[in-house]
């Protein structure tokens, strides 16, 4: 007992002159860092103001020894205000982290908008989940992604086992009349389409079984209150309309909207809705229905698969010519299916945020670790008098909140500037994110960024921390081992975000250059001096060729030309079908498949299309004369390879009073081809038919102008309504706005892919100068040594270059092995180039290096400045 009260007393001893000790070490370190600040020109009293704050004082210690002696504990709001203390102390630091984190949550809150916007966010239906297109495949149709006859959506909904409901829908053009005739978008549905959406009227009610075919119709709200004032008086009552009458029996929704995919044809600014007669069902080869079908509850996308691969072997062993055609279905997500085109671009935009956020937190994570470093002393007299380690991490964790919750603040302010920025470039693809917003998920995804960067920015200087020994460092001031760690993590995250940086410019040069070989596409026609415009109803075939004789008559036009689907135009369903040349078997030709256009004489001169061989239509081809067609370059080198095609005669589906019906035509000319779909793809063969031999509507007419293509609409829209009081003139644009729509997406893309990349710089070559500064100013006395035993400043200077430049060669190295790795994924979002092009990496491999070089530049002319007598007089 006696020696276990001597053993108590001597620890007591022995702790009392360890207290001492540290008493009089403190005042030593403090003083001792007052005139550190003397040094630099401060006055007395702000030289002791900053060191208290540099120190934090008499105020942590006696904290840490009441927590000690089981008073209370400093509260985490405690740990927050000096933590707010420490950071108005070093205005330089704090500026530098809340820039870089406020640009990295900022740039990732605008692009998850989008995102969430586009791609997570639910269709505006109930339970959108359980929603999923139907698409048919044929033998002769050329895509995986057919419409269906009715009589294929009838068996379909009588046969299937995994659907509760299936509706269809066909897309077209009507025109309200009146003082101002109006050409809108309209949509044909069978009667129970919005019960299977589960939308319900928001004024009066939606189609009934027994309305099937009758004149009754839908109006979207906003046509409501635009065309008609709101008038609620309309219900019931009929509306203007050409064909027959027409009675309005409901308004949708203000928010009601269609989400189909670009190649569905289906419009989401469809105006107005009719419903498809019962007579439709006895139709079997005309394909022109896209159909949606509901999920029973419990079933999956995979088993309704399945189950319509059984449908489809039911069809074909009913009937014999749906067999020969092999038909098919695939079933797919309505919401997947709606933005397949455009989600492989935004995943990628999305990673390169992500990236970006990455270089963010590496920087700050370095700045935080080279702070940590410098308050190695403090800590380690925190430790010595007796603070836990976990005490250190939660005032290393606190000043990590503060620093994020300030730089989410900021970095949200800096997200709505980039997301109204992103609003204002957007393609029309992305028309969702026109009402989307900083909604509760994307302030979500925000906060929980900013807390996960919390945690790191708190957990790696804590670790860094942790492992000094604490007499050494108390002792030396703390350089050694603490030292050498951090010159080895700073490298460390160096080369991370140089790899980083290398995979954002890599990818910004890619999507640069995709943009601009997609802007070098030639359509099959000059856009320039081109002015487009439809018309529906009111115009008589017979009073076409009059019509456009007037056109061609108006100041500052030279040519003019009509066709019934213009090039690029997306609205309306694309018209493709089978063809048969002569001679050839009907084996051979079963899988051949063209576009197939009605145009008028001076369409194809009109638009800048270059006759290759031929000649083009002219005022001979009329309704009674020889049938003839114009083929396109793609499908006269298919369908015979190495012969001229002109003389040859092809049986095209012709518009007849009796249907669409096979017209053996003879090809007097063949053209170059044009981009109908896309700019980037050649998607089938095309075949042109004299418009009198071949009537549809509704037409586009195309008026190459001497003048700006705009300025001539008003006098077209007077001389129309003069001639046709019921004709409706609609989408009067210039042919270079449909171009522009098709290369917005590569546009948007190559403009964030470039942001991204020059923030990766940017961040790269700040996160350099950032570690290899503090790695100079920790090495001056060693600098001052070199420079006192015969080292010239031109050697000091080549030595630091030299270490910024071996972590950037190392960063390169491994960024060029990462892009590589992510070639054959960028492969698809990509025109007219390699994913490994050499050029795009080439670009990388030079600024890379150079962000490097602007970043170690400065800390390595400072070391080269150094005076040796004066650094081994600090030290």
């Amino acid at each position: 007992m006696l020696r276990r009260l001597s053993d108590g007393f001597r620890w007591l001893l022995g702790r009392r002159r360890m207290e001492d000790d540290l008493d009089e070490e403190i005042r030593s370190s403090f003083e001792m860092v007052v005139d550190q600040f003397l040094a630099r020109g401060m006055s007395e009293p702000e030289a002791r103001r900053a060191a208290r704050l540099e120190f934090e004082g008499v105020e942590i210690v006696e904290n840490v020894r009441r927590g000690s002696r089981g008073f209370a504990v400093p509260s985490f709001f405690d740990d927050l205000r000096y933590a707010w203390r420490g950071l108005r102390g070093r205005p330089s630091f704090a500026a530098v982290a809340l820039i870089t984190l406020a640009l990295g949550i900022g740039v990732n809150a605008a692009v998850f908008s989008v995102f969430y916007a586009v791609l997570l966010r639910p269709l505006p239906y109930r339970n959108p989940q359980q929603l999923a297109l139907i698409w048919a495949a044929f033998r002769t149709a050329g895509t995986s992604r057919a419409p269906v006859s009715p009589v294929i959506l009838r068996e379909i909904r009588q046969r299937n086992r995994s659907l509760s409901d299936v509706a269809g829908i066909w897309t077209g053009t009507r025109t309200f009349t009146g003082d101002i005739p109006e050409q809108v978008k309209s949509a044909r549905v069978t009667f129970n389409f919005f019960d299977l959406l589960g939308v319900s009227a928001g004024t009066g009610r939606a189609f009934i079984s027994s309305e099937a075919g009758t004149p009754a119709i839908l109006l979207t709200d906003g046509f409501f209150r635009r065309r008609f004032a709101a008038d609620h008086a309309l219900l019931g009552r009929g509306v203007p309309m050409q064909g027959p009458a027409n009675t309005l029996i409901g308004v949708l929704p203000a928010d009601f909207q269609l989400h189909f995919a670009p190649d569905a044809n289906v419009p989401a600014d469809v105006q107005v809705f009719d419903t498809f007669g019962p007579g439709i069902y006895s139709q079997r080869n005309l394909y022109y229905i896209r159909v949606v079908g509901r999920l029973k509850n419990g079933v999956t996308m995979a088993e309704a698969q399945r189950d319509l691969d059984r449908v489809a072997r039911e069809i074909q062993g009913a009937y014999a010519d749906y067999a020969a055609e092999n038909l098919r279905f695939t079933v797919s997500g309505m919401q997947a299916d709606s933005v397949r085109d455009i989600q492989p671009a935004l995943a990628a935009l999305f990673a390169g945020a992500a990236f970006v956020l990455l270089i963010c937190c590496v920087n700050v994570t370095s700045l935080l670790i080279a702070r940590a470093s410098d308050r190695r002393r403090e800590i380690a007299l925190r430790l010595a008098i007796g603070a836990s380690r976990g005490r250190i991490f939660r005032q290393l964790l606190a000043e990590g909140v503060l620093l994020c919750a300030i730089g989410g603040t900021l970095g949200m302010a800096v997200g709505w500037a980039g997301f109204r920025g992103l609003l204002a470039i957007r393609p029309e693809r992305l028309s969702r994110i026109g009402d989307a917003g900083f909604s509760w998920p994307v302030l979500g995804f925000a906060a929980a960024t900013s807390f996960a960067a919390a945690l790191l920015f708190g957990f790696a200087p804590a670790m860094e921390s942790f492992r000094m020994d604490l007499i050494t460092t108390l002792r030396s001031g703390g350089r050694g081992l603490l030292g050498r760690l951090h010159r080895r993590a700073g490298a460390a995250l160096v080369v991370g975000e140089i790899t980083l940086a290398f995979v954002l410019v890599t990818g910004a040069a890619l999507a640069a250059r995709t943009l601009s070989n997609i802007e070098r596409v030639r359509p099959g026609f000059e856009p320039r001096s081109l002015l487009a415009f439809q018309l529906a109803g009111g115009v008589p075939i017979t009073g076409v060729r009059d019509w456009q004789a007037s056109l061609a008559a108006l100041p500052g036009v030279d040519r003019v030309g009509a066709i019934t689907h213009l090039p690029l135009d997306t609205d309306l369903p694309n018209w493709y079908s089978p063809y048969w040349p002569e001679g050839m078997s009907e084996n051979e030709a079963a899988a051949l498949v063209s576009d197939l256009r009605c145009v008028t004489p001076g369409y194809f001169e009109a638009m800048g299309t270059r006759l290759l061989e031929g000649r083009f239509f002219d005022a001979q081809d009329r309704a009674m004369g020889r049938q003839v067609i114009i083929v396109d370059e793609l499908l006269a080198r298919s369908t015979w390879p190495g012969q001229s095609a002109i003389g040859k005669t092809v049986a095209a589906e012709h518009v007849t009073n009796n249907g669409f019906v096979p017209v053996p035509s003879v090809v007097v000319g063949v053209v170059e081809h044009i981009h109908n779909h896309s700019l980037t793809r050649q998607v089938r063969g095309q075949i042109y038919m004299p418009f009198e031999q071949s009537p549809r509507t509704p037409l586009t007419f195309v008026v190459r102008t001497r003048v700006d293509p705009m300025s001539l609409v008003p006098a077209i829209r007077t001389m129309l309504h003069d001639r046709f009081k019921n004709a409706a003139m609609a989408k009067a644009r210039p042919m270079t706005a449909y171009v522009a729509r098709e290369i917005a997406p590569a546009g948007f893309t190559a403009i964030l892919a470039a942001v991204f990349g020059a923030l990766a710089l940017l961040l790269a070559a700040t996160g350099v100068y950032g570690v290899l500064n503090y790695q100079v100013s920790r090495r001056m006395p060693e600098m001052g040594i070199r420079m006192a035993l015969g080292a010239g400043a031109s050697q000091v200077l080549r030595l630091v270059l030299r270490e910024g430049l071996v972590l950037a060669a190392v960063g390169v190295v491994l960024g060029t092995a990462a892009a590589l790795l992510a070639a054959h994924w960028l492969g698809s979002l990509i025109y007219g180039v390699s994913p490994r092009d050499p050029l795009s990496y080439s670009l990388a491999l030079l600024l890379l290096p150079i962000a490097a070089l602007l970043g170690c530049s400065r800390p390595a002319c400072r070391a080269a400045a150094a005076s040796p007598s004066e650094t081994m007089r600090q030290e």
